[in-house]
């Protein structure tokens, strides 16, 4: 016998495609799932970017503290001079190159400029392209490290370069005295032998030779210029640099070079602490260095650095709303203009240990 089967009212049949509805409402869902995705992706990358804009400025301002903090630190360093170098009778040009100039100066081993609209002609001479309203400051120093000057741990002139500054401090002809020369390294051997005649103590061997140090800091208005203006300087978008001016050698003379820090450096502000009493120590609250004469700049102990630092790039929806402490100089608000950059400020007090130390003696 053969037995049907038959399917009962309501029971469900297989499927055998897909509606129109359904296949629309899929495709809703798909294209949902794709812009929530897409939108994810986008914020990730976004705040990546952000996060690594502000590494940057963070980076910049940290390495611009620092670099100038190991230079202030060594300011007034002088070899194996103990006492201080006479103050000259007016206040030394920054920028010349003049041996006998660079040895009247050893006695302000800091100099400042304070927040000038336009520079002094004589620090204009080589300090190019400054930021209006910041801060100039001139280190003056010895190089501490001689190693390039020796062989097997004694002077060796043959390694004189040619035009470049060189301090030497020991026993005079005499060998009674100590005291200490400046003169320019030539390239005939005989006349450095003839030049750098000082002594160390066993009034035999040729006292060390050390290179001088001059070091001009200041913020230009962008980081790589047209030619000698920063109008159309970083591709259009200048950026405010933190840039060194030193002393160097150009040509088998002395000269001055420009040597960039850090980017993104806006602002920067300079303090000074004095001592009035010869103890080593400042005395009353800091200065910012403009009523300074030439007799109070030797006994400028302590140095505070303020420096605002911006982000190199706009960021998307960000306008900057705060104020910046600066010092002396107060506080600082962004411009108009420059509210869509991220900033940070950065501050680092210094002592000048060998100046106020010498002022103990």
């Amino acid at each position: 016998m053969t037995h049907l089967t038959r399917s009962r009212p309501g029971s469900r049949r297989p499927q055998t495609g897909l509606t129109l509805i359904e296949f629309m409402v899929s495709i809703v869902i798909g294209m949902l799932m794709i812009a929530a995705l897409a939108t994810l992706i986008a914020n990730q990358s976004s705040t990546r970017s952000e996060i690594e804009k502000s590494g940057r400025m963070i980076e910049n301002g940290r390495y611009s503290i620092n670099t100038m903090v190991t230079d202030v630190q060594l300011a007034g360093y002088w070899g194996e001079l103990s006492i201080q170098p006479a103050t000259p009778g007016t206040l030394p040009d920054p920028c010349t190159v003049a041996v006998a100039d660079l040895q009247a100066a050893m006695g302000v081993h800091v100099q400042g400029y304070n927040a000038p609209a336009t520079l002094p002609s004589d620090v204009a001479a080589c300090v190019k392209e400054h930021k209006p309203g910041t801060d100039v400051l001139v280190v003056r120093r010895v190089d501490p490290d001689t190693s390039a000057m020796e062989t097997a741990g004694a002077t060796d002139l043959s390694k004189v370069d040619e035009g470049q500054v060189y301090l030497q401090t020991g026993l005079d002809v005499l060998g009674i005295s100590v005291t200490s020369l400046v003169a320019t390294g030539s390239g005939d051997g005989a006349t450095n032998t003839a030049t750098f005649i000082l002594t160390k103590k066993n009034k035999v061997s040729r006292a060390v030779l050390r290179k001088m140090v001059v070091d001009i800091y200041y913020v230009s208005k962008c980081s790589v210029p047209v030619g000698t203006s920063c109008t159309a300087g970083d591709n259009g978008n200048p950026i405010p640099t933190l840039k060194r001016v030193q002393l160097g050698v150009s040509g088998n003379a002395p000269a001055f070079t420009t040597i960039t820090i850090a980017e993104g450096v806006e602002n920067f502000q300079v303090d000074y602490g004095v001592d009035t009493d010869s103890d080593g120590s400042p005395n009353g609250a800091d200065v910012d260095g403009s009523a300074l004469t030439v007799a109070d700049w030797p006994n400028v102990v302590t140095v505070k650095l303020h420096v605002l630092a911006r982000g190199s790039e706009t960021s998307g929806g960000f306008t900057d709303g705060k104020t910046y402490a600066m010092g002396t100089a107060g506080e600082v608000t962004p411009a108009s203009g420059e509210l869509a950059y991220k900033r940070h400020a950065f501050v680092q007090s210094v002592r000048l240990v060998n100046p106020s130390s010498r002022r103990v003696l």
